[in-house]
């Protein structure tokens, strides 16, 4: 990422600062599944940190820096207007309702071919180690073949990701599904750099710099 790009993410982050100026969190978080934050604000865990949000910004409780689209993301959830639980069906991007049809690899496209490039040669210890990091469960093996992973992104909008590794005849894979209620808190554009903020968290803890 050139600094150009990264000032620009930050940019925009800072413009969505603007929307917490005034925001009731009171009568917000409970519905979103936040916890009151004390003094005001939200506290929730995101890929396996916790940040408080308030009407000030959003910062890292650990105290380490974090990436701006992950402070943006956790913004446009904590002022959604959405509710409901999070659905029992899995998708890709491209297949959750209202988007158009026609992709024929799903949950595999290009969103997450930088992931897969950065796990090229990676076992499935190596993915497990990093999935745990970012609050991932194993789930066991997908019937289409693959490790079968559950992340709790946000406390009503879930992801799942189901890693192979490489054998003899097919490289690395890698596909990220959304819960089929995930519009209901986020548009498309936001869902797709929530799956970046996933991808982005997932190759930080492969390479260890969030040790």
């Amino acid at each position: 990422m050139t600094k150009e790009t990264a000032s620009g993410y930050e940019k925009n982050y800072e413009g969505l600062t603007r929307f917490l100026k005034g925001h009731d969190f009171a009568a917000n978080n409970a519905r979103l599944g936040l916890t009151d934050a004390e003094g005001g604000g939200a506290v929730v865990n995101f890929l396996g940190r916790d940040y408080v949000i308030t009407e000030e910004g959003v910062r890292a409780l650990d105290g380490k820096p974090s990436r701006p689209n992950d402070r943006s993301i956790l913004i446009h959830y904590a002022i959604s207007k959405a509710g409901g639980e999070p659905g029992k069906e899995f998708l890709s991007l491209h297949q959750l309702p209202g988007h158009i049809r026609g992709n024929r690899d799903p949950g595999k496209d290009i969103l997450n071919k930088e992931l897969v490039r950065r796990f090229e040669g990676a076992s499935n210890p190596d993915f497990e180690r990093a999935a745990k990091k970012v609050g991932g469960t194993f789930l066991g093996e997908h019937p289409s073949g693959g490790k079968h992973w559950h992340f709790d992104a946000l406390p009503k909008l879930h992801m799942r990701a189901v890693f192979s590794e490489a054998d003899d005849e097919f490289p690395v894979d890698l596909r990220v599904f959304f819960d089929s209620g995930a519009l209901d808190h986020m548009g498309f554009e936001c869902l797709a750099f929530l799956n970046g903020c996933l991808c982005d968290a997932l190759v930080e803890a492969h390479l260890g710099k969030d040790d």
